[in-house]
């Protein structure tokens, strides 16, 4: 599914509903990494209804257990094209008899890409269809090309952010507005997560063009890339994974929400191209 303005064209897929490609028309760039299972064949799946995953895979709520994979039921969920116009597409996903094996709720899941100059904007609304409360957490996994100029290198890039960022959540950054790109860095500290940034986006960029990624109102926010791969994800989380052994029920994990019956939850972020 295509859609495109005088600035940007963006392709999505009902698989997962993710974005394929993302293309500044200036320059004729590919921002979205592509997939390549030789690093990781992920592109940018929605995180639902875990970020990350527990210490053992399993989901202990009630009293009971569900075992679920890594980032929840998405990754590989068929999404139905509710809505598509020339500058903005919504896919849904509802649960199903199978998903309520891994996660007992009803729910719903719509995802809305509207382009707005150089940007588009992802809204996703999370309906819980079903009854009593649900417990679920939410992130993003946009993944980038890097380097988004194929003329450079990957050492040629750095996270940069508009404020100055005081870390010691998984790495420690000490008044710094820039963290240059190495392999190095991602050895030592395999996922940069921050939380409680300063700064409403952060910016994959060689100095001159690149990509923004807001993450006001997103409490983490993760940088992560695998051995030498040629991309970046930057992820804005309301929740995460367990660092370790966490001998608690879901209801009560660390960034976990609880839904009322019949009510919506909505979240957005925006990625710009420049």
């Amino acid at each position: 599914m295509r859609i495109e303005n005088a600035k940007v064209v963006l392709e999505a897929t009902e698989r997962a509903a993710e974005i394929t490609s993302f293309i500044l028309k200036e320059n004729g760039w590919e921002a979205m990494w592509q997939g390549n299972p030789e690093f990781w064949a992920g592109r940018n799946p929605i995180l639902f209804p875990i970020v990350g995953s527990t210490f053992d895979k399993i989901i202990h709520l009630d009293g009971k257990e569900y075992k679920m994979g890594n980032h929840g039921l998405l990754r590989q969920a068929m999404f139905t094209l509710e809505k598509h116009t020339d500058t903005s597409m919504t896919f849904s996903y509802s649960s199903t008899e199978e998903t309520k094996l891994q996660y007992p709720f009803d729910f719903k899941v719509s995802v809305t890409y509207t382009l707005e100059e150089e940007s588009v904007i992802v809204h996703y609304d999370i309906e819980n269809t079903g009854k009593g409360l649900m417990p679920f957490s939410f992130g993003l996994h946009p993944a980038f090309n890097c380097p988004y100029n194929p003329e450079k290198t990957y050492e040629d890039y750095k996270i940069v952010f508009p404020c100055e960022e005081n870390q010691d959540y998984t790495v420690p950054v000490h008044n710094e507005k820039e963290i240059p790109l190495s392999r190095e860095i991602f050895q030592k500290y395999p996922t940069l997560i921050f939380e409680h940034l300063n700064s409403p986006y952060a910016e994959l960029t060689d100095g001159e063009h690149g990509v923004r990624v807001s993450c006001a109102g997103y409490r983490w926010c993760a940088f992560w890339t695998p051995k030498q791969a040629p991309f970046l994800c930057i992820e804005p989380w309301h929740g995460h994974g367990d660092f370790g052994v966490v001998d608690t029920d879901f209801r009560k994990r660390e960034g976990t929400m609880e839904l009322p019956e019949g009510k919506i939850y909505s979240t957005e972020y925006k990625i710009t191209l420049f």
